[in-house]
């Protein structure tokens, strides 16, 4: 019974993804992920008590000296933390004022252990420019807790971050975990994703992504509880109002996932009490969503007006543009997609620490077939999803990938050669079990292996792969 009981897919996920993740916290060195530098920033201002940023004016940024002064978006951070940081940003390549690449640098054990040292001297402060400052404390919340506390205590710096770490890992695993249980069919696709290097590392480093991932997953899973609930039982409110939470947290961490609201166009009508009422829950939340989505892009252009941008133009320029010239912009898209598709796809999977560091194709592309023939196999429900169902999908993961090279457009506006850059594979992992769904199909027998049991295994291989890769990326051995 008990055996019985650690073999469903959800137990099977939690056990792998604290043993993975708990590894992944203490052998990835401080601050070596995403954006992790200015996520901390803005978690440790949410703490002072700063909803957004400051305001300076200088002829630098600490990295670049300008011909005049520009103003910049940036925080009040104790000098130790910026110290681990800049010491951190020599393990990647970087580029000084004359655009000289310096080589990737490689750290020990011991200089962790120094670095862990320094003590957090909460008067000695200094100003970092700051390169995220819009993300709401929605994203950060327990992370901003977590770090109240240990502020409090004025523990190091980099025992912070190790804590926010575990902050992130924990949320990550209660959010997937509690998606797979839920979800009535296809919890090996919900688990055999959440298992996999990448989403495991993002879910051990401070970022949102852990938080998207974790929502997106338990959103899709609580919509096929409600496509197959009984015939005869209809859906109730409560029911939607928890559908339009999950929506609307997604929407307020990162709007780009707006999409996702369609998943209610995707459940039979004879699901509702009449079809009124799931148009009208349909309105209700895409009007509150996009109202609310609005009025943040509207409050944060204002207040980012007068700040300095590292790219060749500003969000409003981008947006004039866009409504100017529709077809170049699509042009655009189209040119992104095409040309950075290979680049995009194997990302979904692999793209470590400063997306440096990745596992050879061959060990991505077998994960990949596996995922499909997961999808094909597993867990199959009493009928196939219809036609209709299928196509919402799509509409759904191309609209979020069109928002997210839109949002891209914006803020990092384009190359000279019109491609969009800044998007990463790993966007699309909230919408993955969408794309696997598609392959859904009851005619095929199921297979004579345990196709389970061999994902499972092989995504055991494939993390060995990559904590090969990044010891070896980054450490002296």
């Amino acid at each position: 019974m008990l055996l019985k009981k650690l073999l469903k897919p959800e137990n099977i996920f939690l056990i792998l993804a604290v043993f993975w993740g708990v590894i992944l916290i203490f052998i990835n060195p401080p601050f070596q992920s995403f954006d992790e530098p200015e996520h901390f920033y803005k978690i440790y201002a949410f703490t002072d008590g700063t909803l957004n940023f400051k305001k300076i004016t200088s002829i630098t940024d600490g990295t670049l000296i300008f011909d005049e002064p520009k103003t910049f978006a940036a925080q009040i951070i104790p000098v130790s933390i910026v110290r681990i940081i800049v010491e951190s940003k020599k393990l990647n390549p970087y580029f000084d004022i004359n655009k000289t690449v310096y080589p990737a640098q490689k750290i020990t054990p011991k200089t962790v252990a120094e670095q862990a040292k320094y003590p957090l001297d909460k008067k000695f402060l200094t100003i970092t420019v700051h390169m995220i400052p819009s993300y709401t404390i929605v994203s950060y919340l327990p992370h901003t807790v977590t770090l109240a506390a240990l502020k409090a205590f004025n523990t190091p710096p980099v025992y912070m971050m190790f804590m926010l770490r575990l902050c992130s890992l924990f949320l990550y695993t209660a959010l997937i975990y509690a998606a797979i249980k839920i979800a009535p069919v296809k919890k090996y696709v919900f688990t055999l994703i959440a298992v996999a290097p990448l989403p495991v590392y993002l879910g051990a480093t401070i970022n949102t992504d852990h938080l998207v991932i974790g929502l997106g997953f338990l959103l899709i899973a609580y919509f096929l509880k409600l496509l197959y609930k009984d015939d005869e039982e209809k859906i109730k409110t409560k029911e939607l109002f928890l559908f339009f939470v999950l929506i609307f947290l997604i929407c307020v961490c990162k709007f780009t996932y707006l999409p996702m609201v369609f998943l209610l166009l995707a459940i039979p009508e004879e699901k509702f009490e009449t079809a009124c009422v799931k148009i009208k829950a349909f309105i209700t939340m895409f009007l509150f969503c996009t109202g609310w989505i609005t009025g943040f892009l509207i409050y944060n252009i204002n207040i980012f007006k007068g700040t300095f941008s590292y790219y060749n133009r500003s969000a409003f320029e981008s947006i004039i543009s866009i409504f100017q010239n529709p077809l170049d912009y699509i042009l655009c898209l189209i040119k992104t997609i095409v040309l950075y598709f290979n680049q995009y796809a194997p990302r979904i999977l692999s793209d470590f620490g400063c997306s440096d560091t990745n596992v050879s194709g061959f060990v991505i592309t077998g994960y990949f077939v596996l995922l499909i023939l997961s999808a094909l196999f597993l867990n199959k429900q009493q009928k196939s999803f219809s036609l209709k169902q299928k196509y919402i999908f799509i509409f759904i993961i191309l609209s979020v990938l069109v928002l997210i090279l839109t949002a891209n457009y914006l803020i990092f506006s384009y190359k000279p050669q019109g491609l969009i850059e800044g998007f990463k594979g790993r966007y699309l992992l909230p919408v993955l079990p969408l794309f696997l769904f598609l392959f859904d199909n009851r005619r095929l027998k199921p297979l004579k292996i345990n196709l389970f049991t061999v994902t499972i295994v092989y995504s055991l291989i494939f993390m060995l792969c990559f904590i090969f890769t990044l010891i070896n990326r980054y450490y002296l051995i």
